[in-house]
């Protein structure tokens, strides 16, 4: 089955408007080519593209261009963003929490924000959230389908690899842009993928799949944990979200403890503490 037929079914059928993350690098363009093929398909398909300037490379200015350029070769709209990138927590997390709220300023009502995120990110993010000793909802990476910064997220690509990918734009004659950034192996996540991974890569030949698959498993279990703790999660919400009902919080065993402000943090979408930071909370606190 060739690489569209297998892509068209992770998009669902009763999706009617998609707003596409496009950077203009490999992943994006295949991005944009297969989703502007399955709008030839699905003619009620509403599709819009968003670019988001950093403006942290000499560059930008020239990828906003090649952009415009190729969106227009397929008659797909584009919103130019361009964005101020805060440096407080490192600038791969500022870029990223400045392109995610940009976005969400322009996202429509039953829109889906459709990211280029791949095979090989999957296997970076497990490795990245594995350094910070994440736990279950760490560990399980992306998923197909979530929400963030209360938009609804989809990730087709999350089952083909980089290679796949870039078979596939070469095959469309497509251009895409190299990022300078992704060479500098100071960051994380560049210095996982040019330096670490290849070497795992060569190693075991489905190594991303497997993974994958663990990254799967403990997004289950996750899933699996939050079903059995629901009831009693409940007893401790309020009408208002941002508030957690304390009463007998204390009674319970320190694991429960934490898995219930996990999902509590998850539910108002707050980035994930340590267990460090959690157990802070409680003792600093809850205990207080």
């Amino acid at each position: 089955m060739d690489l569209f037929s297998l892509f068209q079914a992770q998009i669902p059928t009763t999706t009617n408007k998609l707003l596409i993350a496009f950077s203009g690098g490999l992943d994006s363009t295949a991005l944009l080519s297969l989703v502007k093929k399955l709008s030839e398909k699905r003619p009620h398909l509403s599709l819009r593209a968003i670019h988001i300037h950093h403006g942290l490379s000499p560059n930008a200015d020239t990828w906003t261009a090649h952009c415009q350029q190729l969106c227009k070769q397929f008659a797909i709209p584009l919103i130019i963003e361009k964005v101020k990138v805060e440096m407080h927590d490192g600038i791969e997390a500022g870029a990223r929490e400045a392109r995610y709220q940009a976005i969400s300023t322009h996202i429509q009502p039953d829109e889906y924000l459709v990211t280029a995120h791949h095979l090989n990110d999957q296997t970076e993010t497990f490795f990245l959230a594995l350094k910070r000793g994440a736990g279950l909802q760490g560990l399980g990476a992306m998923q197909k389908e979530s929400q963030l910064f209360g938009m609804p997220i989809l990730r087709p690509l999350l089952s083909f690899s980089r290679n796949e990918l870039e078979d596939y734009v070469q095959q469309e004659n497509l251009s895409w842009i190299e990022d300078e950034s992704n060479q500098d192996n100071h960051y994380d996540r560049n210095f996982l993928r040019n330096q670490i991974l290849p070497e795992l890569r060569q190693r075991w030949g489905h190594f991303d799949h497997a993974v994958q698959r663990a990254a799967q498993h403990c997004f289950e279990q996750q899933q699996l944990i939050n079903e059995l703790l629901q009831d009693c999660f409940e007893q401790h919400l309020l009408d208002d979200p941002k508030q957690f009902l304390l009463v007998n919080f204390l009674d319970y065993s320190s694991q429960k403890q934490t898995a219930l402000l996990r999902m509590w943090l998850a539910k108002n979408q707050i980035a994930m503490p340590t267990q460090v930071q959690l157990m802070h909370i409680i003792d600093d606190v809850i205990k207080a």
